[in-house]
């Protein structure tokens, strides 16, 4: 008899793990992430010139334009806290931002997510870039959006985002203010 329970738990603990889960929402370690905008670091020594941090958010100097590249740390991979599994997920990220003009080109922040492999010389993108003049909502105020984007982390990677922040003339005042990774939001 008790042969038998052992069987029946050990069964159902593995039926926990063989079924693949569906994408609903980022894994536990990945929520528990966040990246606000002080890990990040501008590209150059001139871009960081051109930039400084209020109230955690990046924004411009007073006459700077232009388009700045920030590199962001995820200190995450396939390696999970959580639970036994390593398997960690990513179903989206919200970003923290502020576009002045909204959906039109005098200003906007792009995301993008990369990772490098221990043997890579190079970056690997995963999915496409999101931009704030892609969101019709646009509120030109500081807001955040959520970004539908599907990974599977994966071993020996070193992931990042590249994240710019550009404006065209100094009546425009963007904002860059982080990266989390919140369950993802229904439209």
């Amino acid at each position: 008899m008790m042969q038998l329970k052992c069987l029946i738990f050990l069964t159902a603990i593995a039926a926990l793990f063989s079924f693949p889960r569906a994408a609903v929402a980022n894994d536990q370690d990945v929520l528990a992430t966040t990246i606000p905008a002080s890990a990040c670091r501008p590209e150059s020594d001139t871009a960081d010139a051109r930039v400084r941090m209020v109230n955690g958010a990046f924004i411009f100097n007073d006459n700077a334009t232009g388009t700045v590249r920030f590199f962001c740390p995820l200190p995450i991979n396939r390696l999970t806290v959580s639970n036994p599994s390593n398997d960690n997920d990513l179903t989206g990220y919200r970003v923290y931002y502020r576009d002045t003009d909204g959906t039109g080109n005098l200003a906007e922040i792009t995301t993008h997510l990369f990772y490098r492999n221990s043997n890579a010389g190079s970056s690997i993108a995963v999915g496409t870039a999101w931009g704030s003049n892609s969101n019709p909502s646009n509120l030109r105020v500081n807001t955040s959006f959520f970004v539908r984007q599907t990974h599977q982390f994966g071993d020996f990677r070193l992931y990042f985002f590249v994240v710019t922040m550009r404006r065209n003339n100094i009546n425009q005042d963007p904002a860059f203010g982080g990266i989390d990774f919140i369950p993802p939001q229904e439209p």
